[in-house]
């Protein structure tokens, strides 16, 4: 087995300075012909979600249905995600951490030999739950909605808990939330546009050691409305999977297509938020 590094340097090392280019280049990307395709196939999903948020009782569903089922599996699902599992796997990989704060010590490049392998597997199960439930039709679509998100907010802990954060954190609970919701607008522009916070928060939470009961009351109550939000964006676009010009389309790979986004925003948010909690700002 390989040593523990020394104290974090003030200089980040060449692999994490390429790191921030690369999480630089996330955040304005260039979206070429494939980005501006898929901007169109979410443009028709929001027309079609439109035309369905007027059928009776829709909003009723949204609300009360799914909104309650999302909260419910954030409150509960990242509890799966184990840290002993995760510092047993960076054993096994050969570095000999103990601890959160073995981790916050590493160099990236330590911590990306974990993150790297995550997403794969999330993808593939994304995949085939879509494709079960995606035969239920509307009757399914609630089901969908619970394991998609259950999915997904278990990839963002496990990216969180191999980059060392609390995942029983209700701060970190709520960032984990606000990835997944700002990955299921319809529009790459509303999510960019819903991302710019989410961005501006992993600074903040990079350095929170505690949060008051005051700030946790808020915290809890931003938990619910995050839930909300992202369970009226999932059952719109899922909604439109029941239009025949967009279902064919939207329906065969949303749920992997989603969750691989979801893994590209946790990959690259947490590395941020480890190294700012490292170095405190970006080199220039």
């Amino acid at each position: 087995m390989e040593h523990l590094p020394v104290p974090a340097s003030p200089i980040p090392s060449a692999y994490e300075q390429q790191a921030w280019h690369e999480i630089g280049l996330w955040k304005n990307p260039d979206r070429g012909w494939f980005g501006r395709a898929v901007g169109a196939l979410n443009g028709m999903a929001h027309r079609a979600t439109d035309l369905l948020r007027k059928i009776p009782g829709i909003d009723w569903i949204i609300d009360n249905v799914v909104a309650g089922l999302v909260k419910l599996v954030n409150e509960i699902v990242q509890d799966t995600v184990s840290e002993e599992g995760i510092l047993g796997d960076y054993r096994k990989a050969g570095i000999p951490v103990t601890t959160r704060a073995d981790i916050e010590a590493l160099d990236l490049e330590r911590v990306d030999r974990l993150a790297r392998h995550i997403a794969g597997k999330y993808r593939a199960a994304a995949a085939v739950e879509g494709a079960v439930t995606g035969y239920a039709g509307a009757a399914g679509i609630a089901t969908d909605i619970v394991a998609l998100v259950s999915i997904n907010l278990r990839a963002a802990g496990e990216y969180a808990a191999c980059c060392g954060f609390d995942i029983s954190d209700p701060s970190e609970r709520l960032f984990a939330l606000q990835i997944l919701d700002a990955m299921s607008h319809p529009s790459d522009l509303a999510k960019q546009l819903t991302l710019t916070p989410v961005i501006r928060a992993s600074g903040g939470l990079a350095r929170r050691q505690v949060i008051d009961a005051a700030e946790q009351y808020a915290v809890v109550r931003a938990m619910r409305n995050a839930a909300r939000a992202l369970g009226i964006h999932l059952t719109e676009v899922k909604m439109a999977q029941l239009v025949p010009a967009a279902g064919a389309v939207i329906g065969s790979g949303f749920n992997a297509y989603y969750t691989s986004k979801v893994c590209d925003a946790a990959f690259f948010l947490y590395r941020e938020r480890f190294l700012l909690r490292k170095y405190g700002s970006m080199p220039r």
